[in-house]
């Protein structure tokens, strides 16, 4: 899979974004991969589980290491070509990066191979 990048607007200035590469990823979907496996019982499918189920399964993906925070603080910052303070970026367009970098946004015309 081609690892894709993104301009986002962030106002006065405006940033490039590359997604995750599998090595950055391969930590918390090991450590994902891990939790999921103390919680087999539950089902195979996820979204089958209660809404207990599923706050106990976050709450131990985030005891392991790998909840969003820590994957957004992890994953964000190294993701980010363009220098720039962190800081300065708002709740919702630090969210969008972090969608986008893990891959989980839809990708949009926008998005374009990281090698061009």
């Amino acid at each position: 899979m081609t690892i894709l990048k993104k301009e986002f607007d962030l106002g006065s200035k405006k940033v490039w974004v590359r997604q995750a590469s599998g090595m950055e990823r391969l930590r918390f979907e090991t450590i994902l991969a891990k939790t999921f496996r103390k919680f087999k019982h539950f089902g195979e499918e996820q979204s089958k589980w209660t809404n207990e189920q599923q706050e106990e399964f976050m709450v131990a993906l985030e005891d392991a290491g790998a909840g969003m925070y820590n994957q957004l603080e992890e994953l964000v910052p190294k993701c980010i070509i363009d220098p720039i303070d962190i800081n300065i970026i708002d709740r919702d367009t630090l969210m969008d990066m972090y969608m986008f970098v893990r891959g989980d946004s839809e990708v949009d015309d926008s998005a374009i191979p990281l090698d061009s």
